[in-house]
C-alpha cells in the first residue's frame, strides 16, 4: 500500500462527465499538505478533495457533511441527497451534531450505502484540528478508515482527512431560551421548537407530569429520559401517551444552555435537578 497521488487532469475530466445536481465548495486540506485521503482495505483510496481547492469535494459544516468523495475503485460517493436533488424520493445524508460526531449514510452508485455512524465505531471530527478519525462501514466494501492513526500505520503510510471546520476558539454557549410549541392540527400533539443563535442543536428531556405535580416540582425525581441529545433538526416530535412534560435547551460545542425559563412562576433552577435525574442529555 503506497501513498496516493492526485491525478488532477484525469479527475477533472471525470468531473466534467458526471452530472451533479448541486456543487458544494469543499473545506478539506486547508494547509494544502495532502490531508484529504481515507482508505478501505477492500476498496483502496478515497479522495475528499478530488479536484483541488474550491471543487465539489467534502464540506464539513456544523450540521452536516455535503459534497462528494472520489474512490479510485468505487467512483463517486455522495454525502447528501442534495447533490442529485433526490431528497424527495430518497432522503439521505451524513449529519454532524456540531460536537464532532457524524452519523447517517452516504451513497455510492457502484457500492451502495456507507454508514458514517455504525454502532461499533463511527467517524468523528476533532473540535480543535478539524481532522476526521474513526471508521465508516460499507455494506459492500467493509471498513473505511479516515486516519492512519486508526491502525497505527502513520510511520509507514501517513494519511488522513482534515477539514477547516473546528470549534476552536470555542463559541459561547447559547443563552437565549428556545420556544417549545405544541401543534394539535394533525390530530396528535406535535412538539417543535425554534433554534437560537449560536446553537447548533437541542437537548430534549421528558418526564412524568403527574409526578411533577405531586412532588411539588421535583425534576430530579420526575425527569425520566433524554429524548434526544443535541438533535440537529427541528422536526416535530409526537409524544407518547400519558401525562408528560418536555424541556428543551439549546446546545453547541461551546456548551449547553439551560432548561430553565425566565419570568413566570418558576422557582429555583431546573438544571441541577435534571442533572441529578441522570437524564439531562449530557454529552
Amino acid at each position: 500500500m503506497s501513498r496516493p497521488y492526485q491525478r488532477a487532469a484525469a479527475v477533472a475530466a471525470i468531473l466534467l462527465a458526471v452530472t451533479m445536481g448541486t456543487a458544494f465548495a469543499e473545506n478539506i486540506d486547508p494547509d494544502a499538505t495532502g490531508q484529504q485521503y481515507a482508505y478501505g482495505e477492500n476498496a483502496g483510496w478515497f479522495n475528499a478533495q478530488p479536484s483541488g481547492p474550491g471543487g465539489p469535494g467534502v464540506q464539513v459544516g456544523d450540521d452536516e457533511l455535503s459534497g462528494w468523495i472520489w474512490g479510485e475503485n468505487t467512483g463517486w460517493v455522495s454525502l447528501s441527497c442534495k447533490n442529485t436533488l433526490s431528497c424527495a424520493t430518497v432522503d439521505y445524508g451524513v449529519a454532524h451534531d456540531g460536537n464532532g460526531a457524524l452519523s447517517g449514510f452516504a451513497w455510492s452508485e457502484n457500492s451502495g450505502w456507507i454508514n458514517f455512524g455504525p454502532a461499533t465505531s463511527g467517524v468523528t471530527v476533532s473540535l480543535t484540528t478539524g481532522e476526521l478519525a474513526g471508521y465508516a462501514w460499507s455494506e459492500n466494501l467493509g471498513w473505511i478508515s479516515f486516519s492512519c492513526e486508526n491502525t497505527g500505520s502513520c510511520a509507514t503510510v501517513d494519511y488522513r482527512v482534515r477539514s477547516k471546520w473546528s470549534c476552536d476558539p470555542l463559541p459561547a454557549a447559547p443563552t437565549d431560551e428556545p420556544e417549545l410549541m405544541v401543534d394539535l392540527a394533525a390530530g396528535v400533539p406535535l412538539l417543535s421548537w425554534d433554534r437560537v443563535d449560536p446553537a447548533t442543536g437541542s437537548d430534549i428531556v421528558v418526564g412524568d407530569l403527574d409526578c411533577l405535580r405531586t412532588s411539588g416540582g421535583d425534576f430530579a425525581a420526575c425527569t425520566s429520559g433524554c429524548v434526544d441529545d443535541n438533535r440537529t433538526t427541528l422536526d416535530a416530535l409526537a409524544p407518547a401517551g400519558g401525562s408528560q412534560f418536555f424541556l428543551v435547551r439549546s446546545q453547541n460545542c461551546g456548551g449547553s444552555g439551560s432548561y430553565s425559563v425566565s419570568g413566570g412562576g418558576q422557582v429555583g433552577t431546573r438544571d441541577d435537578e435534571v442533572l441529578l435525574s441522570g437524564n439531562d442529555c449530557a454529552n
